[in-house]
């Protein structure tokens, strides 16, 4: 659909524009309507229309000016001006402006209907390759934010000013350089992945469309940590800077229709003088944004804040490998345990920072993984996805709770994925048993069959079944032969040896001793 704003000072002349045509018909979607200039150009802002209809006079911006301040909000913005007779001199005045047609009042449905048809092929055109360029734009900004996050993580300088232009087409020039984090907190992120990505993309959509108005040079990408932002101002102005990332963070707080919680923190990386040094910022900014987990704030400045990169924490040698043998041993009490005394630990820090808690976390995920994998193989991508997750947190707690959730979750399925490995061995052991229980059956060739050492399959098969190997075979040959024994063709002697006895005083002997009762007793029972 191609968007229009229309604007003019009277209500009926809105109206009527908005009843004469079907716009959706013709492709058309009406955006917004206002009644002077000033809030014309809000809506050219905001809503970034295809199409603007305005009066030539209009109040608080003349319909001429207006036409002149939305091209410079929106170069390829086209417009139709609606004008009276008397005011036709006016009309002939915007078509310098390179205004498409004009309507004479009254207006007239064949007029406009006809207008719209003419433009629409010319528009849809147009918006399809401005949709291409934006989407090639959007490319480049998310790309040049990946290559500073990993120059920030790495420690080591970004490019300059002539490799981001012949790399990722941004003209970069002298002024100040600084990179920042807008971080969206949202409750319960993890659990609405599809509705906190559409909201992220309208947070991202805002941060883009208020630093155009900032910085003639800025990208702007949605990333795991937040939206991340590298700004080039000609001159560093606090205050504008302050107005601007404000708006930001309020608007973005309005978002409350998918989420009742959300918290937006700006989070600012100190101001550098060239672009080599703007990883630095970005690894202040990424500290700040980590340190929300500690104080919940929505402005941190790396300016005003002490960003302490060397405080770091090292989980005790003791807690980890207790963490390490619960997680082997599968045991969720005991890691619950374990976790939350290690958690208490890291509370009783003094000067306890974002960058801690993230420390924390890698280590006891680090310690599970480990003590995990000696049981079984963990997930796909678990520890990826955590990761990912970790940056969902809101608060010291919430990290935990992550870790407390995922992790336990994890030894559940490794827990249930051990009793089936271990149920299928005896499963088929039993089977291969009620094949050959005729036969000289000794513990080592059923172990054998099945693929287990027999010391580790006798242990196994007592925990599975409840009974020995000997045990389970002499009540199953036992129940076999009183099936037997209860026809009249059958002697004992060969019921014995059919359900693998050779001896016959041996068969009788146990027989009697499992039912209370001799063989040949037992056979005239059934007569």
């Amino acid at each position: 659909m191609l968007k229009v704003v229309l604007a003019d000072d009277e209500n009926k002349i809105i109206l009527l524009l908005q009843k004469l045509i079907d716009w959706k018909q013709l492709g058309y979607e009406i955006v917004g309507t206002a009644n002077d200039g000033l809030r014309a150009l809000e809506l050219v802002g905001q809503q970034q229309p295809h199409l603007l209809i305005t009066d030539v006079q209009m109040p608080g911006c003349s319909g001429i000016e207006l036409i002149r301040r939305a091209r410079d909000l929106q170069p390829n913005l086209h417009f139709i001006i609606i004008s009276g007779y008397r005011k036709f001199e006016y009309a002939q005045n915007a078509l310098k402006y390179g205004v498409e047609d004009y309507l004479l009042k009254p207006l007239k449905q064949e007029e406009l209907a006809g207008i719209l048809l003419r433009l629409s092929d010319k528009l849809g055109e147009e918006a399809v390759l401005e949709l291409r360029l934006k989407k090639s734009g959007e490319r480049q900004q998310e790309l040049l934010m990946d290559a500073l996050q990993s120059a920030a993580k790495r420690q080591q300088p970004f490019l300059d000013a002539a490799q981001a232009d012949a790399g990722y087409g941004f003209h970069f020039a002298e002024g100040t350089y600084f990179a920042a984090l807008v971080k969206v907190d949202v409750s319960n992120a993890a659990q609405y992945q599809d509705s906190y990505q559409i909201m992220m993309q309208h947070a991202l959509e805002i941060v883009r469309r208020e630093l155009s108005s900032l910085a003639a040079v800025y990208a702007a990408a949605a990333q795991k940590e937040g939206i991340a932002v590298l700004l080039q101002l000609d001159e560093y102005r606090a205050l504008e800077v302050k107005q601007c990332f404000t708006k930001i963070r309020k608007e973005i707080e309005k978002q409350r229709d998918m989420f009742w919680y959300i918290r937006c923190t700006i989070c600012l990386g100190g101001r550098k003088t060239c672009l080599e040094q703007a990883g630095i910022s970005m690894r202040e900014a990424l500290w700040l944004c980590r340190d929300r987990l500690c104080r919940a704030q929505s402005w941190l400045d790396a300016e005003g804040e002490q960003t302490s990169f060397d405080q770091r924490y090292c989980l005790e040698t003791a807690q980890k490998k207790r963490l390490q043998v619960a997680a082997e041993c599968l045991d969720e009490i005991r890691f619950e345990q374990e976790l939350e005394e290690s958690f208490l630990t890291l509370l009783s820090q003094p000067n306890l920072n974002g960058q801690m808690v993230e420390d924390w976390f890698y280590q006891v995920l680090e310690a599970c993984l480990y003590g995990m994998r000696q049981s079984g193989q963990v997930k796909e991508h678990f520890s990826e996805k955590l990761t990912e997750k970790f940056w969902l947190c809101t608060d010291t707690r919430s990290v935990f709770s992550l870790l407390q959730q995922d992790v336990v979750q994890e030894l559940r399925r490794l827990e249930d994925e051990r009793s089936l490995r271990e149920t299928r061995p005896i499963t088929e052991a039993k089977r291969y048993i009620q094949q050959h229980y005729r036969e000289s059956l000794r513990l080592e060739d059923v172990s054998s069959a099945v693929g287990f050492n027999a010391t580790y399959f006798s242990t196994l098969f007592k925990k599975e079944t409840g009974q020995n190997f000997m045990d389970y075979l002499t009540e199953l040959r036992i129940n076999k032969s009183k099936e037997l024994l209860c026809g009249d063709q059958l002697s004992v002697q060969d019921v014995a040896e059919m359900v693998g006895y050779r001896d016959l005083k041996y068969f009788s002997r146990l027989f009697k001793k499992t039912t209370g009762v001799s063989p040949s007793d037992y056979k005239k029972l059934y007569k």
